[in-house]
C-alpha cells in the first residue's frame, strides 16, 4: 500500500513538473515571438521607412533596442499590460487605446505559434536548451520572413544570428556540428545560386545568394533536399494564388527569402521527428 502512495505521489509530482515546465515554454514562446515581430517592425522602420534619416549607426540599434513599446502610428506608450503576449491583443480589441489604428494580427498568431513550437520541441527532444535555442533561430527567421515580404530585402545582420543560432540547435538537439558535409552543401548552394545571380539578370538578388546556401548547410546533408523542395514547392504554390487576377507567374517578384525561411522552418520540424523515431526505435 505505501508503495502504491508513494508512486502515485511520484506521478503527480511528475505530472505537476511536466505541466509547469511546458506552461513555462509556452509563456517563454510566446513572449520571445512578441519581441522578435516588434523587432522585425522596428527594423523596417528605421532601416527601410521614414525612420531611415533620423537615426545612423550606432544611435539608430540603440532606439531599435531600447526604445519603449509604443504605438507605430501615434508614438503613444503602450499599456504594460497590454504587453502581455496573446492577451494583450485582446484587451486592446486589436487596436491602439489612444488612436485606434488597428493592431497586426500577425502580434498573437506568431506569439500563440512560437509557445506551441516550444512546447513541441521540447516534448520531441527533451532538451530544454535546444528548444531555447531554436526559439531564438526562428526568431531571426521571423524577422526575415517579414522583411523580405514586405520590402523583398533580407537584412545582413541577421546572418550571422541565424548561422550562430542554427549551429547551436542542430548540436543540442541532434548533436550535430559543422564540418565537411555542411561545408560541401554551403558551396554546392553558393555555386548554384551565384551562377544564377551572375548569368540570369534579374533571376535571383543578392540576399539569396548569402541567405540560401547558409540555410541549406544549417539544414544539413540530406536534409537540404526538404529544405530546398519546400521552399520552392511553397514559393510557386503562394506565387500562383497571391498574383492578380490574370497576371503570368513569369516576371512577378518572388519574396524568396520568406520561403527560405519557412522551408527552413519545416526542415527543422522534420529533423526532429526523424530523430524521435529513432530514438524511440521504431
Amino acid at each position: 500500500m505505501s508503495a502504491t502512495v508513494d508512486f502515485l505521489e511520484d506521478t503527480n509530482w511528475f505530472f505537476l513538473w511536466k505541466l509547469s515546465t511546458y506552461t513555462i515554454l509556452f509563456l517563454f514562446g510566446a513572449a520571445l515571438a512578441s519581441f522578435y515581430t516588434t523587432l522585425a517592425d522596428r527594423i523596417l522602420y528605421y532601416c527601410y521607412e521614414k525612420g531611415r534619416k533620423e537615426f545612423q549607426g550606432k544611435k539608430r540599434c540603440f532606439v531599435i533596442f531600447t526604445k519603449p513599446s509604443h504605438c507605430p502610428e501615434c508614438n503613444s506608450s503602450i499599456n504594460k499590460l497590454h504587453l502581455v503576449p496573446i492577451l494583450g491583443w485582446f484587451m486592446t480589441k486589436g487596436k491602439c487605446h489612444v488612436c485606434f489604428v488597428e493592431i497586426a494580427k500577425l502580434y498573437p498568431l506568431s506569439e500563440f505559434l512560437f509557445g506551441i513550437i516550444a512546447i513541441f520541441v521540447y516534448y520531441v527532444s527533451d532538451s530544454l536548451l535546444g528548444t531555447i535555442f531554436i526559439l531564438f533561430l526562428f526568431g531571426h527567421l521571423l524577422i526575415s520572413m517579414i522583411t523580405d515580404s514586405k520590402k523583398l530585402s533580407l537584412d545582413y545582420e541577421n546572418l550571422p544570428f541565424i548561422l550562430g543560432f542554427g549551429c547551436l540547435a542542430n548540436y543540442l538537439l541532434f548533436e550535430e556540428i559543422m564540418g565537411l558535409p555542411q561545408l560541401y552543401v554551403y558551396l554546392g548552394f553558393l555555386v548554384f545560386y551565384l551562377s544564377i545571380y551572375l548569368l540570369f539578370r534579374g533571376g535571383t538578388g543578392l540576399g539569396d545568394v548569402l541567405f540560401s546556401p547558409m540555410f541549406a548547410a544549417i539544414a544539413g546533408n540530406p536534409f537540404w533536399m526538404v529544405y530546398l523542395n519546400s521552399s520552392y514547392v511553397l514559393a510557386v504554390i503562394f506565387s500562383f494564388f497571391l498574383r492578380k487576377k490574370g497576371e503570368p507567374l513569369k516576371g512577378t517578384k518572388v519574396p524568396m527569402g520568406l520561403y527560405f525561411s519557412i522551408g527552413l522552418f519545416f526542415t527543422f520540424f522534420f529533423k526532429l521527428i526523424v530523430h524521435y523515431y529513432e530514438w524511440e526505435g521504431f
